[in-house]
């Protein structure tokens, strides 16, 4: 079951509720159905200053070519 993070627009408390399929969701604190699924921030490594997390190897560049074709210096 997706864990999904709610707002109830009727006590407003924030909630993570387990949901499944197209269930109702209900809030936990009053009981109201007026809850409003919020988006939800995934975790990611950390970054250096150029964006880049420090385990992950170099970015490569060129096209959809592949840079085998020599149109690439």
């Amino acid at each position: 079951m997706p864990l999904y993070e709610f707002l109830c627009r009727d006590c407003e408390v924030e909630q993570e509720l387990l949901v499944r399929g197209e269930e109702q969701p209900v809030c936990e604190k009053c009981g109201s159905k007026q809850l409003v699924k919020l988006l939800s921030v995934c975790a990611s490594p950390a970054s250096n200053s150029a964006g880049n997390s420090p385990d992950s190897g170099p970015m490569g560049g060129g096209g959809g070519c592949g840079m085998g074709c020599g149109c690439h210096p």
